[in-house]
């Protein structure tokens, strides 16, 4: 065992003891400037904070004022450009000796028709004819009696219609007197006292038939 630690030089020890001063003196700084950083963190972590308003949004833009279109600026028309002349029609000459005519069929006409003739009418036909005397269907007794004192004469012209029986079955007054009691006169008389022999066919049969005449109204003297 050594004895040499117990008996050190003084210089030794004062430096030893300077050496654990520092080295103390330093942990202390470090210490101190450790908690001062920590503390500034923990500041910094708490920091207040505060509701920002947001802003309104701006105004719309002002829609843009129409404004009148512009006029297209004024180009005079150019001129016609001259055209080439066209050429006329074409003229084709035909050798009209060598053209053969088509020849286009006709339809079958079928069996031809023959209507069968009719025979040759036996009886001639009749027209209506008076059977009794035309002269006394109408006297100068039959003068109206209004017409006769007024003085109205004229000539009734008249057609009949005469049925298969030879009687008048209608009347009608073709070119009146210009008197209605002279013309209503004449057809009624007609009526009543003309007969006729009823007009026939080519078969002989008889058949309606029509006879035209005239009466003359005069005022006997």
């Amino acid at each position: 065992m050594s004895y040499l630690s117990q008996h050190q030089d003084p210089r030794r020890r004062i430096g030893g003891l300077v050496g654990t001063i520092a080295i103390n003196a330093t942990i202390g700084i470090l210490v101190v400037t450790g908690l001062r950083f920590s503390g500034m963190v923990t500041q910094r972590e708490y920091l207040p904070t505060f509701d920002v308003p947001t802003p309104a949004p701006p105004p719309p833009d002002p829609e843009p004022t129409p404004t009148a279109a512009a006029e297209p600026p004024f180009v005079a028309p150019l001129p016609p450009l001259p055209l080439p002349p066209q050429p006329g029609p074409k003229v084709v000459e035909l050798d009209l000796d060598h053209i053969i005519p088509e020849v286009i069929p006709r339809p079958d006409p079928g069996p031809s028709y023959v209507p069968t003739p009719r025979p040759a009418p036996s009886f001639t036909p009749k027209a209506a004819r008076p059977s009794n005397n035309s002269a006394g269907w109408i006297t100068t007794d039959d003068y109206p009696r209004a017409s006769l004192v007024e003085g109205h004469e004229g000539t009734a012209r008249y057609r009949v219609v005469v049925g298969t029986n030879g009687r008048v079955s209608s009347c009608e007054v073709t070119s009146p007197t210009g008197d209605a009691r002279l013309d209503e006169a004449t057809c009624r008389f007609i009526v009543r006292r003309a007969r006729f022999e009823a007009a026939t066919d080519e078969t002989g049969a008889k058949v309606l038939g029509t006879y035209s005449g005239m009466v003359r109204w005069q005022i006997p003297d």
